[in-house]
């Protein structure tokens, strides 16, 4: 499985540890950074700079050797299957879905998601939103912590006009059909600033994909894909606007007319900006929600100075 790399000097030539990626993606650096940076623990990291990763003369490598050290399995999982030389899309993507969760380390199953991150507790510090849309034809209720979006929001000027959560933020959706819980879906933030993706099947048990129609999506491996692109989505595009029905269905944003502000929704145009690579509508929803809360004379102190701090 290891590959002499001719050109990149001969210890490496002789150790024969450094793999060419062909990833046939844009942006393949990110993605590298995002993928393999994964696997330098907890926090995740930059794989550039800890040797995990090689960028040279316009090309990106794996040291597979510096992989094995820090991930046991990396050295079966990781496979040149159809010996020609590189890690193409398909054999990096094989090896993720075999060891991208344990490498993470991310909560094994619901019970222990709840436990690090108290979701159903809704009205304790979490907001809620209700969503259809192309991801699945599932009814999706999204669930987003307050303290975080408020920390976002407090750090919207520092961070140049956009929404950086915090370290460790958790947005999770239970994915509904008929009434029952078929899936549920995770996003939680990493150190370094990526997003660790989690699937839980309808036994609570981590899932390799989601499985609700129109089509299963793998973790996390079909994840960035829309995440880290620019393509917009429904129902979000329209956004204050209804959403025009899709080819599986209706694609909505459940929310009360007056959560549909179109000078906040213009303000953040968070779903096309994506600043941290999340889809939703999360801070424009609380903002108008205080927004309406300060019409109706009911807003808290702290977030009426949150709103004067955003000139809105």
């Amino acid at each position: 499985m290891l590959v002499l790399v001719v050109g990149c000097g001969r210890e490496e030539e002789q150790r024969g540890t450094l793999v060419p990626l062909d990833l046939e993606k844009s942006d393949e650096e990110r993605l590298v950074r995002y993928y393999i940076g994964g696997y330098l623990g907890p926090d995740g990291g930059d794989p550039f700079e800890a040797g995990l990763a090689v960028s040279r003369g316009g090309r990106l490598f794996v040291d597979v050797d510096s992989l094995h050290r820090r991930y046991e399995s990396a050295a079966e999982a990781l496979a040149d299957a159809n010996a020609d030389g590189t890690f193409g899309w398909d054999e990096v993507a094989a090896f993720l879905e075999r060891t991208y969760y344990d490498s993470r380390r991310v909560p094994r199953n619901l019970a222990e998601l709840s436990r690090h991150y108290p979701y159903r507790q809704a009205e304790e510090g979490w907001m809620t939103v209700d969503v259809r849309g192309p991801m699945t034809t599932a009814l999706r209720t999204i669930y987003a912590p307050t303290e975080a979006i408020r920390a976002a929001l407090r750090a919207y000027d520092e961070n140049e006009s956009r929404l950086i959560y915090p370290v460790g933020t958790a947005i999770i959706g239970e994915h509904r059909m008929d009434g029952l819980l078929l899936e549920t879906t995770a996003m939680i933030k990493r150190g370094d600033g990526f997003w660790d993706y989690v699937t839980y099947g309808e036994d609570g048990e981590l899932a390799p994909s989601t499985a609700t129609p129109p089509r299963p999506l793998k973790t996390p491996t079909q994840c960035v894909g829309c995440h880290f692109g620019s393509r917009l989505f429904e129902p979000e595009k329209s956004f204050p606007r209804r959403a025009p029905d899709g080819p599986h269905g209706e694609r909505a944003v459940y929310v009360d007319e007056e959560l549909r502000d179109p000078e906040v929704v213009a303000f953040f145009d968070e779903h096309a900006r994506r600043s941290d690579t999340v889809l939703g509508l999360y801070g424009t929803l609380f903002v108008s929600r205080l927004r309406a809360e300060r019409r109706s004379g009911r807003i808290r102190p702290a977030d009426a100075e949150l709103l004067e701090a955003l000139n809105l």
